[in-house]
């Protein structure tokens, strides 16, 4: 029996309908791989530990599987085989969020062709998060344009890109990130990466590349880095992303699963239904909590205790005549003992 994304849960509940809300599917395309190697083994790998996950998402108070979650296995050969299919999904699930478990990061400008509009006017209509160690703006690699190392490049001629996670650039790179505004680079997720996400248009596609996460995360991955993002800054992006933008489709690429680190695999599935929960809570308002923040807070600092200093006291008629009567008393004794 062929699974699906969560199907052999112990409980499955209503993971699979007739009309499914979220559409997951698989994609184990590898063709231009250079490093590690394996990354087309990463899909099935992902529904296998997705029998793990919990359904219910305690922070977002949500459970994306009540509205169904379908896995489909679409034939692919070739990058152009991937367009059709994402097209025909998107045709066959009209009111679905669907997403793409890859696979290589050259699916992504792939998929992205098969959702992007039609420009309108000067003003971009269409954003592009991505979330990577990599900017991937090579113009070639390898003898290839469609090289995963050139995903981002040929993703900007859709829209306006936000890269987070990002910390190694080749110089070819490096120079066509100081000549264009059509992608804004960040090493950190911080005030200026939000800044940049928030100004893209309000429909957007999220491609997130697993090594983006700090390897104390997700390990195995096809091309690491050290540094990278840790898991409630991915949660901090996802809630800002589908509280402000409207998601039009989303993929996950470039696990290289490995049979001695099944917590990267785990940490996959989980991230895969976290994008689902978000959605879910903001997107279909599941949310049991209007209004409260669904990432998790930063510790708050302790204030430091001033020690309050004591208040004098209200001098009364009476002590001011106390006062009189010591200081006279001292007075005395002092001439007294001066008369010895």
């Amino acid at each position: 029996m062929t699974l699906g994304f969560l199907e052999d849960k112990a409980d499955p509940g209503d993971i699979v309908r007739d009309e499914n809300r979220y559409v997951l599917a698989l994609l184990p395309y590898e063709q231009t791989t250079t490093y590690g190697q394996g990354v087309g083994g990463a899909p099935e790998a992902i529904v296998q530990a997705s029998s793990h996950v919990e359904l219910f998402d305690e922070v977002l108070e949500v459970d994306a599987s009540r509205h169904g979650i379908l896995t489909v296995r679409p034939t692919v050969t070739d990058l152009a085989s991937v367009t059709r299919a994402a097209r025909k999904l998107r045709e066959e699930h009209p009111q679905s969020l669907i997403g793409f478990v890859g696979g290589e990061h050259s699916l992504t400008p792939a998929l992205i062709e098969a959702f992007a509009p039609p420009p309108a006017g000067t003003k971009p209509n269409f954003g592009i998060v991505w979330i990577d160690a990599h900017a991937d703006l090579r113009q070639e690699f390898h003898g290839r344009e469609d090289n995963h190392a050139c995903a981002g490049r040929n993703s900007m001629r859709f829209g306006p890109i936000v890269q987070v996670g990002i910390r190694t650039l080749a110089e070819e790179e490096w120079s066509l990130l100081k000549k264009t505004d059509r992608v804004r680079a960040h090493r950190h997720w911080n005030k200026k990466a939000r800044a940049d996400l928030l100004a893209l248009p309000k429909d957007v596609y999220l491609t997130i590349d697993f090594d983006g996460f700090s390897p104390e995360v997700i390990r195995a991955v096809g091309t690491p880095e050290p540094g990278g993002l840790y898991w409630e800054e991915v949660m901090d992006i996802l809630d800002t992303v589908f509280r402000h933008k409207h998601v039009v489709a989303f993929d996950a690429v470039e696990l290289a699963p490995n049979d001695t680190d099944i917590a990267s695999s785990f940490t996959a599935a989980r991230l895969v239904y976290k994008v689902m929960n978000y959605h879910a809570a903001y997107a279909l308002g599941d949310r049991r909590k209007k209004g409260h923040r669904t990432s998790a807070p930063s510790p708050r600092k302790r204030r430091r205790r001033v020690p309050r200093k004591p208040k004098r006291r209200a001098r009364t008629a009476r002590a001011r005549r106390s006062r009189r009567r010591t200081k006279a008393r001292s007075t005395r004794m002092r001439a007294t003992s001066s008369g010895r």
